[in-house]
C-alpha cells in the first residue's frame, strides 16, 4: 500500500501533462500487485504456518517496489533531463525484481500446495533449482553490459562489465532465466502428481487449482475479444485472468472456502455462457434480417418481433440449462430432484410411520450423514 500511494504521489507531483488515462492505467497495473498482496495477507492471518501466503506477500512487496521510482524516471526521460546519479540504481529494481516474484507466487506455491509441504523430499532439488536460477539471473543481469529494457530509453546499467567478464555475465544470466522457467513446468507436474495420488478433501483443493489454470487460459482469450470491441478499460486487461486465476483458485483451496462448490460454480459459468449466446444470437442473426424485412413498418412492429424471437429461445435456454446442470452439477441436481419428489409424495401422505422413514430415506440419500435421527414433539395436549 505504501509503494502504491508514493507511485500516485510521485505520479501528480511530477508527471506533465496529468492526464485521466495516465492514472487509470497505473491503477490498473498497481491492482495486480495489490491482489497479490491481499491474498497473501488473508493467507498469513488465516494460516500462519502456511508459508504460500507469506510467499504470495513477499512477491505483492517485490514487483511493487519500483512503483514509486517509475513515473518520476520515465518523466525525466520523456523531459529529457538528466538522470540523477540514483537513479540507474533505482531501475535495477524494475529490471531485476520480477524474477524474484516469479518464483514467490508460482513456483514455489505449485511446489508446497496445498498444506505448504513438499510432496517428498525428492522435490528439494527443484525449489533449490529455481532460488540459485533466480540468484544467477539477477546478478547477471546486473553485470551484463546490455542496456535497460524496462525504461523509455536505454540506460547504461552501473555495474555492467564489459570484455569477457560480461560475456560471461550474458551467459550466467541466460543460464538462470532458462533454469527459472524449466522451474515452472517442474512445479506443475508436482501438481499433477499430487492429484492424481489424492483424495477427498486434498483432491478438492487440487480441482480448484485446475480450474484456476484452464481459467488462466480461457480467461486471456475471452478477453482479447472483448478488447477488440473496446469494452476492457485497459489494453493489458487481458493478463489479468493470466495472472490471478491460479492465486485466487490457491487461495480458496488453502483456506478450503467452499471448496465443495465447485461443480455448480463450473455448472453456472457454462450454463450463463450458453445463455448468453443463445440470448444474444437473435439479436445478431435473426432481427437483422427481420428488420431489414419490416423495413418501412415502424419500430413497433421490429419491437414486437424482437420480444417474439425472445420468447421462442426460451425453451431452449431452460433446455441448455438444464443439460449443463445435469453434466456438470450431477449430485446437487440429483438431491433436488429427489427433495422435490419427496416433497410432493408428502402432500398425500398421512401415515406417520410411513413419513417417518420416507423422510430419513431422503436425508440419507441426499446429505449422505453417518447417522440420522429424527424427533417429533408430542402433541401439548397428549
Amino acid at each position: 500500500m505504501a509503494c502504491l500511494l508514493g507511485g500516485l504521489l510521485v505520479t501528480l507531483a511530477v508527471v506533465r501533462p496529468l492526464t485521466s488515462e495516465a492514472i487509470v492505467n497505473g491503477a490498473f497495473d498497481g491492482s495486480w500487485w495489490l491482489l497479490f498482496a491481499t491474498i497473501g495477507l488473508v493467507l498469513t492471518l488465516r494460516l500462519p504456518a502456511n508459508p504460500i501466503g507469506w510467499l504470495y506477500a513477499a512477491a505483492g512487496l517485490v514487483w511493487s517496489l519500483y512503483i514509486p521510482f517509475d513515473p518520476w524516471v520515465d518523466q525525466l526521460q520523456r523531459t529529457g533531463r538528466p538522470l540523477p546519479v540514483a537513479a540507474p540504481y533505482l531501475v535495477l529494481i524494475g529490471e531485476n525484481f520480477w524474477a524474484i516474484g516469479l518464483t514467490l507466487a508460482v513456483t514455489l506455491p505449485l511446489l508446497l500446495l496445498p498444506d505448504g509441504r513438499l510432496r517428498s523430499p525428492r522435490w528439494r532439488p527443484v525449489v533449490v533449482a529455481a532460488v540459485a536460477a533466480t540468484a544467477m539471473q539477477i546478478v547477471g543481469n546486473c553485470l551484463d553490459p546490455a542496456p535497460t529494457t524496462q525504461t523509455l530509453e536505454p540506460l547504461a546499467e552501473p555495474f555492467a562489465l564489459h570484455g569477457w567478464p560480461g560475456t560471461v555475465a550474458t551467459v550466467v544470466s541466460w543460464a538462470g532465466f532458462g533454469i527459472m522457467f524449466a522451474c515452472v513446468p517442474a512445479a506443475a507436474l508436482c501438481v499433477v502428481l499430487r492429484f492424481r495420488d489424492s483424495q477427498g478433501v486434498e483432491r478438492q483443493q487440487l480441482r480448484w487449482v485446475a480450474f484456476g489454470a484452464a481459467a488462466s487460459v480461457v480467461g486471456p482469450l475471452l478477453a482479447l475479444g472483448l478488447a477488440a470491441l473496446g469494452v476492457l478499460p485497459s489494453e493489458d486487461a487481458f493478463s489479468w485472468p493470466l495472472l490471478l486465476s491460479v492465486p485466487l483458485a490457491i487461495a480458496v483451496a488453502v483456506l478450503r472456502y467452499r471448496l465443495w462448490d465447485l461443480d455448480r460454480l463450473i455448472s453456472r459459468t457454462v450454463a450463463y455462457a450458453l445463455v448468453t449466446a443463445l440470448l444474444a444470437l437473435p439479436y445478431l442473426v435473426i432481427l437483422p434480417v427481420a428488420s431489414r424485412l419490416l423495413e418501412g413498418s415502424g419500430s413497433l412492429a421490429v419491437a414486437a418481433v424482437t420480444l417474439a424471437v425472445a420468447a421462442a429461445f426460451q425453451p431452449l435456454r431452460r433446455r441448455v440449462q438444464s443439460l449443463v446442470n445435469r453434466r456438470f452439477n450431477r449430485r446437487r441436481y440429483d438431491a433436488a430432484r429427489t427433495v422435490d419428489a419427496f416433497a410432493t409424495r408428502l402432500r398425500d401422505q398421512v401415515d406417520l410411520d410411513a413419513l417417518h422413514t420416507e423422510l430419513l430415506g431422503v436425508v440419507h440419500q441426499t446429505m449422505q450423514p453417518t447417522r440420522a435421527t429424527l424427533w417429533l414433539r408430542p402433541r401439548a395436549d397428549a
